[in-house]
């Protein structure tokens, strides 16, 4: 039973905390500000993201060039770059790599 109503629109759930996220959707005020720039959210999980993307120093860097980063999984990403022969190749060009998401991304192009 959704017993939490949006008084704005037909959104409806049966948590107050869902709801009250929910409002601010509506809240054209903006509660949350980068202090380094012009960015603004309602969301504080946002501006979190938000932050790290100024972010200078990175300290996860790679052994083999001058990249660097602040996540793992963009490091593991970036490690299949320097692979000697690409494992994902399209067989309909000559089109290869050995990152899953590109691949994938880049079978897109042949559909019609």
């Amino acid at each position: 039973v959704d017993d939490f109503k949006c008084a704005k629109c037909n959104y409806a759930t049966n948590r107050k905390c869902n709801l009250t996220t929910h409002l601010l959707r509506h809240d054209t005020a903006k509660h949350f500000k980068c202090g380094q720039c012009d960015f603004v959210t309602n969301y504080k999980s946002s501006l979190t993201a938000h932050l790290l993307t100024h972010k200078t120093l990175k300290g996860i860097k790679c052994a083999h060039c001058n990249y660097a980063t602040n996540r793992k999984s963009d490091l593991r990403s970036h490690l299949l770059t320097h692979k000697g022969s690409k494992n994902l190749k399209c067989a309909q060009c000559d089109y290869a790599t050995n990152d899953n998401s590109n691949f994938k991304r880049h079978l897109l192009n042949h559909k019609t």
